[in-house]
């Protein structure tokens, strides 16, 4: 999915041939001030417990279910937008991504780029009426890796696991409470997701590659991504895909899925 990402002034254009915008933001921002027309729409709370091929077939009914609200289809062009290029609308992102989607976009620099280009914003808690659509999914199975398999091929050459959740987690010194055990998956490397931005946008491809090489990885690896929930990930998925690493995957049941599957190893 390398067109993933959308500027402003791209955005503006769209608006006017029926691209659907959607506001992933936390609970309280879209009253405060969002993008005319935009819907306010979220899973963040959504968790993955269950990246099976039954588990995922089940995830992925519910969420067409709960796009199809918003007004979403396969077919219609879709922007989802965060405070900044921000985890929330990244996993949003990803989640149409492994729906099928291929018309969806992220607005680079989200809102605050938005407002800093002069677009348009109005600040009132009126949501567009919407006519639910029907959003017959094409499950991408490409663009995730689950538990299993991730279980099966850590240590495996050219395939190399990245924890980009915050110190205090990758350590095991968090208190996540919905988390059974703390730690990190075994042979994982430690990358925080926020290197992969700069003042709220995506560094360029050429600076994300730098920070690979940085921890002896290639652009060229299967590279997969995980955090707490997927969303962080789904974040450092993008820039990765921004970057050009075409064996990047997310994945969605994070450590909250592994964490709670006993049969599956943790390191401290």
């Amino acid at each position: 999915m390398a067109n993933m990402l959308i500027e402003p002034v791209e955005l503006k254009a769209a608006m006017a041939t029926g691209t659907l915008v959607l506001d992933a933001r936390a609970d309280g921002a879209f009253e405060r001030g969002h993008i005319p027309g935009a819907v306010p729409f979220s899973t963040y709370d959504v968790f993955v417990p269950d990246t099976t091929v039954e588990g995922m077939t089940a995830f992925a009914t519910d969420m067409a279910g709960r796009f199809s609200v918003a007004g979403a289809t396969l077919e219609r062009p879709i922007v989802v937008y965060d405070d900044d290029t921000g985890m929330r609308a990244a996993r949003e992102l990803w989640i149409l991504e492994f729906l099928g989607h291929r018309k969806a976009r992220m607005l680079h620099g989200g809102f605050r780029q938005w407002v800093a280009e002069r677009g348009p914003v109005v600040a009132d808690s009126e949501v567009p009426t919407v006519r639910s659509k029907r959003f017959q999914t094409s499950i991408a199975s490409g663009c995730m890796a689950n538990g299993d398999e991730i279980c099966r091929r850590a240590g495996k050459e050219y395939f190399v696991i990245i924890d980009v959740r915050n110190e205090a987690e990758w350590s095991g010194r968090d208190n996540t409470p919905c988390c059974a055990r703390r730690g990190h998956i075994p042979r994982s490397v430690h990358i925080e997701w926020t290197n992969f931005l700069e003042n709220g946008r995506f560094k360029s491809p050429e600076a994300i590659r730098a920070l690979l090489a940085t921890h002896e990885l290639s652009p060229d690896w299967e590279l997969i991504l995980y955090c707490h929930r997927g969303a962080r990930s789904a974040n450092a998925y993008y820039a990765l895909v921004h970057a050009g690493c075409t064996g990047a995957r997310n994945y969605i049941g994070s450590w909250h899925e592994w964490s709670s599957r006993h049969d599956l190893p943790v390191e401290i």
